[in-house]
């Protein structure tokens, strides 16, 4: 069969969804990083395994939003799945190129918490390294998988857990990292097994940015 511009349909299909991520071994496992409050003295724990089939990535721990007895810390209970920061040779950083997708598309299975999902993208200056940006991810929990499409126009900026007044859209081709965050203060067990993740192009969707842009000296 034939498809747009008279390219084979299976390569134009090929070309609207493509996996990132997925868990097919141990060695998958690898590529992310895990970490809670611990760090900073709380009590939460999370881990990272394969799951039943080893063909996905299981995070489970138990979350506490008891602060530290540092007579600092005011606030505690987070617990963070994050993808390495790639690498070249030299140890030179390289960068996810998602320009021609405007989706993102996970498939995932819950225990009904809800879930931020942030992306890092490359940027110019030291100050802006705390820069992320997120959106929110509702798990239904129970037994059955549900698969997630999430705009890219629909993620905000935020540095160091704080939205910004001054948004802008997401740089698709200089991603760094994706990960996923728990932080609701619900203290208890959690767990968030993932299939795989994928950035595909929905062509319904047709808005830039879901956020005005504010200027302080608009152009005329």
């Amino acid at each position: 069969m034939v498809g747009p511009q008279g390219r084979p349909l299976q390569e134009h299909m090929l070309e609207q969804t493509q996996v990132k991520w997925e868990f097919r071994g141990s060695e998958s496992l690898s590529q992310w990083v895990v970490s809670s409050d611990r760090e900073i003295g709380g009590r939460s724990e999370a881990y990272l395994k394969l799951g039943r089939n080893n063909t996905t990535c299981l995070l489970y721990g138990t979350l506490c939003s008891t602060p530290p007895r540092d007579g600092e810390t005011r606030y505690s209970g987070y617990c963070t799945l994050r993808s390495k920061q790639p690498t070249m040779s030299f140890d030179r950083k390289k960068h996810h190129d998602w320009s021609t997708f405007n989706t993102l598309y996970l498939r995932i299975r819950g225990d009904g918490r809800p879930w931020m999902v942030n992306i890092g993208a490359e940027t110019y200056f030291t100050h802006q390294n705390d820069d992320m940006y997120s959106y929110f991810l509702f798990t239904r929990g129970g037994p059955y998988w549900q698969e997630v499409k999430i705009p890219f126009s629909k993620f905000f900026l935020s540095s160091r857990g704080r939205i910004q007044d001054e948004q802008h859209p997401l740089w698709l081709d200089k991603v760094n990292t994706i990960g996923f965050t728990l932080g609701d203060q619900a203290d208890g067990p959690f767990q968030l097994e993932i299939d795989f993740i994928a950035a595909c192009n929905d062509r319904t969707h047709t808005e830039e940015f879901a956020y005005e842009l504010y200027k302080r000296n608009p152009e005329v």
